[in-house]
């Protein structure tokens, strides 16, 4: 068993665990859903001030803790933070592939300290179709918020936040090629974004003077990730396959984060 924090360790099959842990399969917890931007992080800090919850290690954690550290010891070569968005897809990827249900499978590999927490436990979040099916598996007791908003409001919120983890290295075409024409040339692009909505944004990323290069690198995340998870077929399941008082649908493009955060409040 290797503790990670003094709430949280990761456990094994083989392995027997040290009194107080417990397998987090056993607690009932709330498990946000939902792509980049959606506003998963604002909703969080909102309910903060009004609810008492504690918030398990994020997605970034349990990513860098329990499946890149372990595929880079595999590969030989020692664990390190992996800041590339790209290619931390790629090591999630190779994760799920081993491992059906993917972040659900690592989630369900934690134990908890029950004394060190209070008796409404967040976890954000899991993304797509086959995460969502095996979490519902793993945590029969969990209830899921699933906050929703389309691919052009993520990606504009994207390019409007500073955060240090959108940072993506990415082969970028010809510096003298316009913008219009590096976007078509991400992979798949087309089917995220229309060519109308690329044009839209060229000529906005014109007028406001954003950096050419932050431009591709953040539709290439929106589109690497809708790639690799359908939040559209999550969706779908969680509330087909659960009823209204385990699945919560939120639209955050059509409400304010604190109208969001008061929903969700009333429905926890």
């Amino acid at each position: 068993m290797k503790i990670l924090t003094d709430i949280i360790a990761v456990i094994s099959k083989e392995e027997k665990l040290s009194p107080p842990f417990a397998p987090l399969t056993r607690f009932p917890l709330v498990i946000v859903v939902g792509l980049t931007g959606v506003g998963k992080s604002t909703v969080i800090e909102a309910l903060q001030n009004d609810v008492d919850f504690t918030l398990l290690p994020n997605r970034r954690e349990i990513t860098d803790d329990v499946i890149i550290a372990p595929l880079q010891q595999a590969d030989g070569h020692p664990p390190q933070i992996v800041a590339d968005r790209i290619k931390r897809f790629e090591y999630t990827a190779r994760y799920r592939a081993e491992y059906p249900g993917g972040m659900a499978h690592a989630l369900s590999r934690l134990a908890i300290n029950p004394t060190q927490v209070s008796p409404l436990l967040i976890f954000d979040g899991l993304r797509g179709l086959n995460e969502v099916e095996h979490a519902v598996a793993y945590f029969p007791q969990a209830r899921f918020i699933v906050l929703d908003a389309p691919d052009t409001v993520r990606l504009s919120r994207l390019l409007q936040r500073a955060d240090a983890f959108d940072a993506a290295k990415i082969q970028l075409s010809a510096a003298n090629q316009d913008l219009m024409t590096r976007l078509m040339s991400i992979q798949d692009i087309e089917s995220v974004f229309s060519r109308e909505q690329l044009q839209q944004l060229a000529q906005v990323a014109h007028t406001v003077d954003m950096s050419t290069n932050e431009v591709i690198k953040k539709v290439s995340i929106i589109a690497e990730e809708r790639r690799n998870y359908d939040s559209g077929a999550a969706r779908e399941y969680l509330t087909g396959a659960l009823p209204a008082r385990q699945a919560l649908v939120v639209d955050t493009a059509t409400q304010s984060p604190q109208a969001v955060a008061e929903r969700v409040k009333a429905w926890v």
